[in-house]
């Protein structure tokens, strides 16, 4: 029924439509043949397919492990400016098992499989970062942040399948994002669990980092100092023609990222406030990520652009306009590269209700 939740492993019944069609409204048990909802409408279905299932098919499909002696795996891409192993599919990899690993019943019995995997797709992070320090991450100026300030918590945003070379220079804040988020699901429904891992300490100091990385090197302050807005990647964009990308966005992961920090840093920050002092940080970015939000979401549509360019009106106000393309996409339309922003902003509604109002407002 519209409105309900059903957990995972549940099946929901419907009256008066078959499964996958939608009713016009007022009405019962007549169908429309629009590919979309009726107004007032939600698409249901009277099961709910496994998302282990479909993890095991994406790493069989898509992944390999190409470093020998390493246990690090690769999420290979296709595609557009992809081919090779790219940062966004990588990022994709980590989040989604990341994720699974979380919502996973303790006793389920491919628990250790996951959390195995879970590694795997962290080490493939990790070598990509490793691989990202001599030359080209723009991390420089604020310093290295991971592996005790040996590597760029960033990578590059493309490599060749075996993961030996870059291809791309420069890291990319929508991988970034992703990866991110799957690194804290993992550690903290550990940590919940009160599991022993022998990765957990890696990746729990690798997470807290690369949250300190991602802040210092893939965001810039507004010239009043009032907003502080995601880049492009850690070497493009922010401000004005220097470009947006709505997208890129991840207030959910941001939030994440700020009570980590608190919770953590006396564990892995360079002092025991260290956390507290980047909260408000956080939630200016946040801030400014929901008037970006704001400023590109067309009024009778609800939908936002492939790309804009955002300017700071005032102190409190946002202004966008389009204009901008970084990567062949036509910037004014809803595409692939705009379509991202809904999931990755219902990640911040559902994890954070308590916070919701901004979300639900662009939702």
């Amino acid at each position: 029924t519209p409105g309900t939740i059903t957990t995972p492993g549940t099946t929901t019944t419907t009256t008066g439509t078959s499964p996958g069609t939608t009713s016009s409204p007022g009405t019962t048990g007549g169908t429309t043949t629009s590919p979309n909802p009726a107004p007032g409408q939600v698409f249901v279905t009277n099961s709910a397919g496994s998302g282990k299932a479909r993890l095991f098919e994406f790493i069989a499909a898509l992944t390999d492990q190409p470093v020998p002696g390493s246990r690090a795996r690769a999420v290979h891409s296709s595609g557009g400016a992809a081919g090779g192993v790219v940062s966004e599919s990588q990022g994709y990899g980590l989040l989604l098992s990341g994720a699974l690993l979380a919502a996973l019943p303790r006793n389920d019995p491919d628990r250790e499989k996951l959390m195995d995997y879970t590694y795997e797709m962290f080490l493939g992070w990790r070598r990509m970062c490793e691989l990202s320090k001599d030359s080209g991450s723009c991390q420089e100026d604020e310093g290295f942040q991971c592996g005790g300030g040996q590597f760029p918590c960033l990578p590059h945003w493309k490599f060749d399948d075996d993961l030996k070379n870059v291809i791309g220079s420069g890291a990319a804040p929508d991988g970034d994002a992703d990866a991110l988020a799957g690194m804290l699901f993992a550690v903290l429904s550990l940590e919940r669990a009160e599991s022993t891992s022998p990765w957990l300490e890696e990746v729990g100091e690798w997470a807290y980092d690369t949250c300190k990385q991602f802040y210092l090197s893939s965001t810039v302050s507004s010239s009043s100092g009032a907003h502080r807005i995601v880049k492009l990647g850690s070497c493009w964009g922010g401000w004005g023609s220097q470009g947006q990308n709505p997208s890129y966005h991840a207030p959910g992961v941001y939030r994440m990222c700020r009570d980590y920090m608190k919770s953590h840093d006396a564990k892995f920050g360079t002092s025991g406030s260290e956390g507290d002092d980047f909260a408000s940080d956080w939630d200016r970015l946040i801030d400014t990520s929901y008037k970006m939000f704001d400023a590109t979401q067309c009024e009778s549509s609800g939908l936002i652009p492939n790309w804009a360019k955002v300017y700071e009106d005032t102190p409190e106000a946002l202004r966008a306009e389009t204009g901008f393309s970084g990567s062949g996409t036509p910037g004014a339309e809803y595409g692939a590269e705009a379509s991202r922003a809904v999931w990755r902003v219902a990640l911040d509604f559902l994890l954070f209700p308590g916070e919701a109002g901004s979300a639900a407002g662009f939702l």
